[in-house]
């Protein structure tokens, strides 16, 4: 656990969770005042550049991207050394073990969570964004059923260190399309294939290949037809045994296309489910009745006409003979048949085989030489705009893949390096890797003073610098809430990373004979009866004890405003104020304390920094 807060501004609430890339904590973030997720490297893979950068570099290109059912990237820093990533906190427990401890999952359950599923990846893909390793673990389910799709862009990081790949790869390959398997990039098809695995593992409750090594998985993901689903459970319908072996075909050519077209499918069973319609379709194609083989044989050959001429004639009795009957119930063609010769037979069924055997390789050949689209030569790509580029790579049908990094010598923009050297011919639907320079990682420091406190921070993440410490002191001329000064100083050009730490204002200071703000301000924790001897139900440092805590809204001369007060006490943080008070008011209010201090801080009106924040011992019994 970290003690202190991560880069001065996040405030650890309590360890959430490990993966082997990142440490999760669910912080507290000073500045905005607002519980985000802090995931910090892995030690072992917080030296690895490689990883770092490109971590860095998809998180950032991730910071526009914004659904519902996306957990959101805030920003990337670095605390003494180590990177971190800060997301949205989703509440709630990952999928993988929610389909540990309940699966299977009723049909209703599993085809919502399937259908948020695809939203939020058609959301993505529409921006050019695919997620790349879909998978239980990360996917979180809050307590109202709500589904947030974490661990947007990693691949990139993943494919730039072996060594972050190797850790991930028996976790992935459960849920990985054949085709990653043998080294093809990610891409909206390979996402719908991890969602037919997940939808499969929710309703049968276990993945369709499994394996002693992530090595036997992906073979068995590229070569064994999936397991029938209803086989596994019986209760599964035909229709969604249909959507699963849509998405688990083994090209991507024969899945599902788009989210749009799984939604669809998924969205039609709900309706179905909702409203008691029939489940008769499949996506797989339309249903073939199930009826007698030889009926269906007999259907297809029609007898022949009979001539006309004078009635048959029978044996007596009425009973027509045995071969006459056999002979009325064959086609012509049969009887015929009876009489070619074996060894005829086989010499037509030879040359039929080797006429039907040119024919394929012939067309084979005719598509290999002129059916498929000529291949693309490129111009050189470096320092051209990445929108110039996209142009050219949509008229050639190939796929970039885009990487942000920092360039001192190109402008932010300009493709500075690709893997696709200029002439050489590209097939189309092939992907090529370019480097986009984000600008240089040096930046002008902006002149912040005069400003108030929430525009600074505003401007500080629009020029891609980070905040740091922020102390508050009395200023004569300097409005309440402003800044005074500044470190680094503006003009001066700095590192992205090196933090700006902030002098806010006060506003003037009291005189000697009245009262400061900050003692009026000074939070105060008593026992209940207002003596010195608390409710000691139990241990102290273990068990909650009844305080009353009291502070006195600032005589500022601001008026009524709202007043909150936050305080930390062992078991987390607590919001036991949050409403309108005139200055001057005193506010009481009883709470549960467990340990041996408390941090109160108290904010005034919608200011993300506090008013006041005093770390205080709590009174022990007697």
């Amino acid at each position: 656990m970290i003690a202190r807060p991560i880069s001065m501004r996040y405030e650890v609430l309590e360890r959430v969770g490990e993966s082997p890339l990142f440490q999760v904590f669910k912080t507290r973030d000073r500045v905005l005042g607002r519980v985000v997720a802090v995931k910090m490297v892995q030690p072992a893979l917080a030296s690895d550049e490689g990883f770092v950068s490109a971590l860095e570099s998809s998180a950032r290109a991730l910071e526009g991207l914004s659904h519902p059912g996306i957990a959101r990237i805030y920003e990337t820093g670095r605390d003494g050394g180590t990177p971190f990533l800060v997301t949205e906190f989703a509440r709630g427990i990952n999928l993988k073990e929610r389909i540990r401890r309940i699966a299977p999952f009723t049909l209703s359950v599993a085809v919502d969570f399937a259908i948020a599923m695809g939203e939020a990846l058609h959301h993505a893909h529409a921006q050019g964004i695919v997620h790349g390793d879909l998978r239980p673990q990360n996917l979180i389910i809050s307590p109202e059923g709500a589904v947030k799709l974490t661990d947007f862009g990693l691949t990139a990081a993943l494919e730039a260190s072996p060594r972050a790949a190797a850790a991930c790869l028996d976790r992935m390959a459960p849920y990985e399309a054949p085709e990653l398997g043998l080294g093809q990039p990610p891409s909206i098809e390979s996402d719908l294939y991890a969602v037919g695995v997940i939808l499969y593992e929710m309703l049968t409750g276990m993945t369709p290949f499994a394996g002693d090594s992530a090595v036997v998985i992906a073979r068995r993901h590229q070569t064994e037809p999936p397991p029938s689903p209803r086989e596994r459970n019986a209760g599964i319908p035909r229709p969604v045994e249909g959507i699963l072996l849509k998405a688990l075909e083994k090209r991507p050519q024969d899945r599902y296309r788009t989210a749009a077209d799984l939604l669809s499918d998924l969205k039609s069973v709900r309706d179905a489910l909702r409203f008691g319609r029939s489940l008769s379709w499949s996506p797989l194609g339309p249903a073939t009745p199930e009826v007698d083989s030889a009926a269906t044989r007999t259907a297809a050959a029609p007898l022949p006409a009979q001539p006309a001429g004078p009635a048959p004639m029978y044996a007596p009795g009425g009973q027509a003979p045995q071969a006459s009957r056999k002979e009325a119930r064959m086609p012509a063609a049969a009887v015929e048949d009876d009489r070619i010769s074996p060894y005829l037979k086989v010499a037509i069924a030879t040359v039929v085989v080797i006429i039907i055997t040119s024919a394929i390789a012939g067309i084979a050949v005719w598509m290999a030489t002129f059916a498929k689209p000529p291949d693309q030569r490129l111009p050189n790509l470096v320092g051209m705009d990445i929108a110039a580029v996209r142009a050219i790579a949509e008229k050639a049908n190939i796929r970039l893949m885009e990487h942000e990094e920092f360039n001192e010598k190109f402008d932010a923009g300009k493709v500075y390096r690709t893997d696709w050297p200029p002439g050489r011919p590209v097939r189309p639907g092939r992907c090529i890797n370019v480097w986009v320079s984000r600008g240089s990682r040096m930046v002008w420091v902006p002149d912040l003073v005069n400003r108030p406190g929430e525009e600074a921070e505003r401007i500080l993440r629009e020029k891609g610098l980070t905040l740091g410490a922020v102390d508050r002191q009395y200023h004569d001329k300097i409005l309440f809430g402003c800044i005074i000064a500044q470190n680094p100083k503006a003009g001066k050009r700095v590192n992205r990373d090196v933090p700006v730490n902030l002098i806010i204002s006060d506003g003037p200071k009291p005189a000697p004979d009245e009262p400061a703000p900050d003692e009026y301000a000074a939070p105060e924790i008593t026992p209940p009866d207002g003596g010195g001897q608390p409710l000691d139900t139990g241990s102290e440092d273990t068990e909650p004890r009844s305080f009353k805590l009291s502070i006195v809204v600032n005589p500022d001369g601001r008026g009524p405003r709202r007043v909150r007060v936050e305080y930390d006490d062992a078991r987390g943080t607590h919001t036991p104020i949050d409403e309108m008070h005139d200055e001057g008011d005193r506010i009481v209010q009883r709470v549960e304390v467990v340990g041996s201090e408390i941090t109160v801080r108290v904010y005034y009106g919608d200011d993300p920094l506090p008013a006041r924040e005093q770390r205080m011992a709590v009174p022990r019994s007697r």
